[in-house]
């Protein structure tokens, strides 16, 4: 995986889908995202006064273009596999994992180091791409074709490739309960032929229709 290689482009930008999961009323967080690229995401989330101190962890650093990057508390660059940080043992109230783990060689690994962090009461915030849409059916099974592209669900920085419930039973055998669901299609906001289709078929394809999907997941036994 050669991260370097991507466009500037694609680490540029705010996780508005993401962080709609995010209670509004909670304020003064202390919120860790990883893959936090630029630390846009952190940045308007400190902006906003919902994060109180805002740490960023990503494996690649832009050292050509250094005036990207946003001034958060802390930001450490690394492979997420190999670092620990003890210091953050329960800290964080919120943990971004915005389109990670589909990267990562071992998920699992990462989640406990996540679900370390976490604090008893905490929320992890994930997004993932779901293989099920029908552009995957579209490319692999009609066209014969499974090359990789620079970004979307053919990234060829990933790793792995999920459905729904792979995702959901990736969290919870993971030491997390999944509190909430979203597909892309209901979450964005603006008009499609997609969304209007999958409100005429009353959602039966909703996991055709949907690139990715956004959880929202608690301690198994935590506070709901």
């Amino acid at each position: 995986m050669n991260y370097s290689d991507k466009a500037s482009s694609y680490y540029a930008n705010i996780r508005h889908d993401l962080i709609t999961l995010l209670n509004p009323e909670k304020r003064g967080l202390k919120v860790l995202e990883i893959g936090a690229a630029y630390g846009e995401t952190l940045y308007y989330l400190k902006q906003q006064g919902i994060a109180a101190e805002a740490v960023g962890v990503d494996i690649f650093e832009d050292t050509e273009n250094p005036q990207n990057y946003k001034p958060l508390d802390r930001f450490i660059f690394g492979n997420i596999e190999e670092l620990d940080f003890p210091e953050f043992v329960g800290y964080f109230d919120i943990i971004l994992l915005p389109d990670v783990l589909e990267h990562l060689i071992e998920p699992k690994k990462v989640l406990a180091k996540v679900y370390k962090y976490l604090a008893p009461d905490g929320e992890i915030l994930v997004s993932m791409p779901n293989i099920r849409h029908y552009s995957a059916f579209k490319k692999i099974f009609l066209k014969g074709d499974f090359e990789y592209e620079e970004s979307g669900l053919f990234d060829y920085t990933h790793m792995r490739f999920y459905c729904k419930k792979n995702m959901v039973a990736l969290l919870e055998k993971s030491g997390f309960k999944v509190v909430y669901t979203e597909s892309s299609i209901r979450n964005f906001k603006g008009r499609s032929v997609a969304k209007m289709v999958n409100s005429l078929t009353f959602g039966i394809f909703e996991e055709f229709f949907s690139l990715q999907y956004f959880l929202k997941a608690k301690k198994a036994g935590g506070a709901t």
